[in-house]
């Protein structure tokens, strides 16, 4: 049986986040496609790429 690497992990799981956007019909941002390429690489966490992507394109409400 093969092991899969952690980059191997990691290019499936952005492969998966990118897959269900375009089952969505939604296109991510320059910003959402490098910090996965930078996820894929070991050079960032999903969690950091998920905090900035809120930060960037999430409007806050006050109601």
């Amino acid at each position: 049986m093969k092991k899969i690497t952690r980059a191997e992990m990691r290019e499936k799981a952005v492969g998966s986040v990118l897959g269900s956007l375009r089952i969505e019909q939604l296109t991510p941002s320059n910003l959402v496609v490098s910090g996965m390429k930078s996820c894929v690489l070991g050079q960032d966490t999903t969690q950091h790429l998920l905090q900035e992507a809120i930060k960037h394109h999430a409007q806050i409400r006050r109601g």
